[in-house]
């Protein structure tokens, strides 16, 4: 849900920040009329690996990270009715042109999945939220796809590859800002 509340950041301060990072993202809009659509009781996020080991497989590939998140009492089950409006009440302005026209054209954002992501709908929700922000004039999109990955790409199986091209995307936007004060 980090990456849904970054986006709506964006809209209000994308010059309070110095880049966009969004893992584990997609077009919130889309993934509100899969929820709304799945028949009562669907676990839309975990039906892609039925028959699974938990309702928490679409987490990740990893099975002690999967146990861990289950185990561990701040993570919760699922939300609660109220939480999911309130969660998808923001789609309609994370989806609007115009809005998205308000974040500075020179933003680096950097998107990063795995292809098995229900949340990014199998890449096609990242895909669709990329196609928005050039449309938005945004000039610095860049996205790195991980074959095989789930939600939690820091916490995969090859998170060594993940994290080190992530600090790899970092590191050039912080030379690039350095570049522009000097």
């Amino acid at each position: 849900m980090g990456s849904f509340a970054a986006q709506q950041y964006v809209l209000d301060h994308s010059r309070k920040i110095d880049g966009l990072i969004l893992s584990g993202s997609g077009a919130l809009d889309r993934l509100a009329k899969l929820a709304t659509a799945a028949p009562a009781g669907t676990n839309i996020l975990n039906a892609p690996f039925e028959p699974a080991r938990t309702p928490f497989d679409w987490l990740s590939r990893d099975t002690a990270v999967v146990d861990a998140f289950i185990n561990d009492p701040l993570c919760f089950a699922e939300l609660r009715p109220a939480a999911f409006a309130s969660f998808f009440a923001a789609a309609p302005r994370l989806s609007d042109p115009i809005e998205l026209g308000k974040v500075r054209h020179d933003l680096p954002i950097y998107l990063f999945s795995g292809s098995e992501d229900p949340v990014g709908e199998q890449l096609e929700g990242v895909k669709v939220l990329i196609d928005r922000y050039h449309r938005a004039g945004i000039r610095r999109v860049s996205h790195d796809f991980y074959a095989g990955g789930r939600h939690e790409m820091l916490n995969e199986i090859n998170r060594d590859e993940v994290q080190g091209r992530l600090l790899g995307w970092i590191s050039s936007v912080l030379e690039g800002q350095g570049a522009r004060a000097s």
